[in-house]
């Protein structure tokens, strides 16, 4: 009975907090919405995020094989040394004794560098410095965000051929065909068979794949 008689005395000031709460319900509603577009950019910043990182790690990986290991660790130790310089030429030689020599170019706004490196010892064996003339070329800087590893190459590379090991690996960006451009030499050590390949970077496309005789 008192629950009654309360409803029917509240019944006037229920219609004002009805009609209230319809006013206030319209910026609840906004911004329940706002927060569902915030999560939404959210979301697809850190998916964005995550695929930068996918794409970084994949030419950059620290696992994989002796050479992928060994070109990331001299990669890290020109950036250590070198920090706002850009990588634009690569150069692997395989050594008799199973490491690497490999030569790291790059250039800034006024100079180019070489430096070269053996993986066994990790220590840089020569380093040249010199300014860029107004002759010379100013070379597109290596994309690690978007270029397939070392090892993916090799991989592309072995398939095609089908015998050996690749001895030799060099990359730069072509600015003739306006692409990055990996060139392999392979060689097998038993038959003395030998290839050359030349491999888009970003695509892993062959373009070119010749047997020596």
């Amino acid at each position: 009975m008192k629950k009654t008689l309360f409803i029917k005395k509240g019944a006037l000031l229920g219609a004002s907090l009805l009609a209230l709460g319809t006013v206030t319900a319209l910026p609840v509603a906004a911004q329940e919405d706002a927060s569902e577009t915030t999560s939404e950019s959210t979301s697809t910043e850190s998916v964005d995020e995550e695929s930068t990182d996918e794409a970084t790690a994949n030419f950059l990986e620290t696992e994989g094989s002796d050479v992928q290991l060994a070109l990331v660790a001299e990669i890290e130790l020109f950036q250590a040394e070198f920090p706002d310089v850009d990588i634009v030429e690569l150069d692997i030689d395989l050594k008799k004794n199973g490491s690497f020599e490999i030569q790291i170019d790059g250039q800034d706004a006024a100079n180019e560098f070489e430096v070269t490196i053996d993986s066994q010892t990790n220590d840089i064996k020569s380093q040249e410095q010199d300014r860029l003339d107004d002759d010379d070329d100013v070379k597109m800087a290596l994309d690690f965000e978007q270029l397939l590893s070392i090892d993916e190459i090799t991989s592309i590379a072995l398939d095609d051929v089908g015998f050996g090991e690749v001895t030799d690996w060099n990359l730069e960006y072509d600015r003739d065909h306006d692409r990055f451009e990996w060139e392999l030499e392979v060689f097998d050590q038993v038959t003395k068979d030998e290839a050359e390949l030349t491999i888009e970077g970003l695509t892993g496309e062959i373009l070119e794949s010749e047997l020596d005789d």
